[in-house]
């Protein structure tokens, strides 16, 4: 096989495919080989799965315990699909952010690995405006969990903080952000409708700096 260059070379990004075990099931999932144990405990968080995560990883390998009924299935993209029978619950914030407040981390999303490879995204956890976790990795989605992840190891209070992703503001991230109690969710990209339904229906809010608009569902501080 041979690699011809076409212009400026970039780093390449890495990716591995982690097998997770969960109640005698598997789930499969691409993602970057950084701070698994914590991606796996935030998708356990924020799918549902668990209020109480444990998580042994080995390898490209985890087991997870699970106090919640699931199917899997699998779409288009070739990730696993988790079906949580349980209605999503309403949003109660327990503080509200300025615009001016969350828009000052949005710098924080443009870092040097992304620069060299430009194959990351990034996501930022903050509580209270002032401690904050961040993680990378090729999926939108596993970025998100793993500062879930981060932030649960660390007792974040997830009503009293907010989300800021380099990514789409997707219904899959807007449903992640819901089942764990975050009542804010910022991005440099844009939001999409069917997010903006969920905000409505849940008491979330959001911030799309691409859109141009925030949704205000009693988080924002006007």
């Amino acid at each position: 096989m041979d690699i011809l260059e076409i212009g400026e070379r970039l780093e390449i990004g890495r990716e591995i495919e982690l097998k997770i075990i969960i109640g005698g099931r598997v789930i499969r999932v691409f993602c970057t080989p950084t701070d698994l144990e914590e991606l796996v405990t935030g998708f356990l968080l924020s799918e549902g799965l668990s209020s109480n995560p444990e998580v042994i990883v080995e390898g490209d390998v985890a087991v997870a315990q699970t106090d919640v009924e699931f199917t899997t299935s699998i779409n288009s993209s070739g990730c696993a699909g988790i079906y949580v029978d349980e209605p999503l619950k309403r949003i109660i914030p327990g503080t509200r952010f300025s615009i001016r407040e969350v828009m000052r981390y949005i710098p924080e999303l443009e870092e040097e690995y992304y620069r060299r490879t430009r194959a990351y995204h990034t996501a930022l956890l903050v509580q209270n405006g002032r401690e904050f976790v961040k993680a990378y990795d090729v999926g939108r989605h596993n970025a998100v969990d793993k500062v879930i992840g981060m932030a649960y190891a660390r007792n974040f209070e997830f009503s009293k903080s907010f989300l800021v992703l380099s990514g789409r503001i997707t219904a899959g991230i807007a449903k992640k952000a819901i089942r764990v109690g975050i009542p804010l969710v910022v991005s440099k990209a844009s939001i999409l409708d069917s997010a903006i339904e969920l905000c409505r229906d849940y008491g979330l809010s959001a911030v799309s700096v691409a859109s141009g608009i925030a949704v205000n569902s009693g988080a924002i501080q006007v």
